[in-house]
This record gives structure tokens, C-alpha cells and sequence, in this order.
């Protein structure tokens, strides 16, 4: 699917989700509901600092010694070369592609200028691979923040071409845009490569 045609998707259904919001005379946001109640938006500032408590922080190592940086500015992954190999990638679909030397797992990086809200970003990022794999499913969604970014990695299960995988996905997004890392391999390799995959993902740095 193009990448195009997936941030279509995402923001139709953020549309649908969307609640109406007014401020008061104080500053202070009201989030106006569907049944016709009403609550005090939470402080964004706040939401993120408990957030960032919270989380799990990754950190890119002293071995990364190779870098790929994007040519939109917004972003750059650092990686360990004898651990992964940079490919040419397929430019609708991920700006970085990377194999690790058995050619077992792989990694790709799409970047979107668009932000996208974090708590939503999950389903709709599983929603747009039901497209093409109905029965995609998440096993899991942890707060995590890389080298000081917050986000999510997201665990999913998917199929394509009769393989059955699992990616290992970090997301973020804020007002440099959204970023979908993603690792993956085989169903049946993932708990042998999940070390390596968080340890690719600990070299995303946002610019």
C-alpha cells in the first residue's frame, strides 16, 4: 500500500473521532462531548512529563558507529554496521531499509510530515494493515522514550506472502511529524532477534 493512501486513512478516521473542543475566557480547554457532557482537557505539559516518567528510556550505544540521516532534516538512525546492512529502499514506502547479515530480520523506517495523536496511533496503525492482513492483531503496546523522544513500541502479529511475522514497531509523532520504526522477522525468530531489533531502535534520534 502506498504510503499516500495510509495517511489518507488515518486522518478519515481521526475525523470520526474527533471531539469538539472550546476554551474558556481563562485559556483553559473544554473538551465537548458526544452525549453532551464535559471535562477540562488535560494539561498537554503534564501529560507528557508523567508520561516520560513512566516510560522506558532506550539509548543509542558507543557502538554505532554508521548513521543514515533523512533528507527531510527531521530525523537520524544510528546503527551498529556489522549488525545490519543499509539497503536501497522502495521511496513510497520507507525512506531506510536495513537486513541484518543472516538476512533473517529485517527493519524499515517511514517517515510523515503529518502528526498524528499518539494515544490513537496503534489502532490506527493496525488499522491500516487490516487492509491487507484481516486478521493483523496487537500483542502488545509499551510507552517507551528513545534518546529523549516519547512514544510507543508497538508488538503486532501480521501476514504477507504466507509469512507469518511479528514487527517490533516504535512510533512517535509531535510537531516534526510521524515516524514508524519498525523491526520484524519470522513469528518463530522473534524472541531470538528481539535483543537485536531494540538495540536497532535505540539509534533513532529525533532531530
Amino acid at each position: 500500500m502506498k504510503k499516500t493512501s495510509v495517511l489518507l486513512l488515518i486522518l478519515f478516521s481521526l475525523s470520526l473521532r474527533s471531539e469538539e473542543s472550546v476554551y474558556t475566557k481563562a485559556g483553559k480547554k473544554v473538551l465537548l462531548k458526544d452525549d453532551y457532557t464535559w471535562q477540562y482537557a488535560p494539561d498537554p505539559k503534564s501529560q507528557i512529563e508523567k508520561k516520560q516518567g513512566s516510560a522506558r528510556n532506550l539509548a543509542k550505544n558507543k557502538d554505532m558507529s554508521a548513521s543514515a540521516k533523512s533528507k527531510f532534516g527531521k530525523y537520524s538512525i544510528f546503527f551498529n554496521p556489522n549488525d545490519w546492512n543499509l539497503v536501497a529502499s522502495n521511496p513510497e514506502f520507507a525512506e531506510f531499509h536495513f537486513v541484518n547479515p543472516s538476512k533473517s530480520s529485517n527493519a524499515m523506517a517511514i517517515y510523515d510530515g503529518a502528526e498524528i495523536p499518539l494515544e490513537n496511533f496503534p489502532e490506527l496503525l493496525i488499522l491500516s494493515i487490516n487492509q491487507s492482513d484481516p486478521e493483523a492483531r496487537i500483542l502488545n503496546i509499551e510507552d517507551c522514550s528513545i534518546n529523549g523522544t516519547l512514544g510507543k513500541i508497538v508488538t503486532y502479529k501480521a501476514h504477507t506472502k504466507g509469512l507469518k511475522l511479528i514487527f517490533y514497531t516504535f512510533i512517535t509523532s509531535g510537531s516534526f511529524g510521524s515516524i514508524q520504526f519498525s523491526t520484524f522477522t519470522l513469528e518463530n525468530q522473534f524472541d531470538k532477534e528481539k535483543a537485536n531489533f531494540e538495540k536497532l531502535l535505540s539509534g533513532l534520534v529525533v532531530d
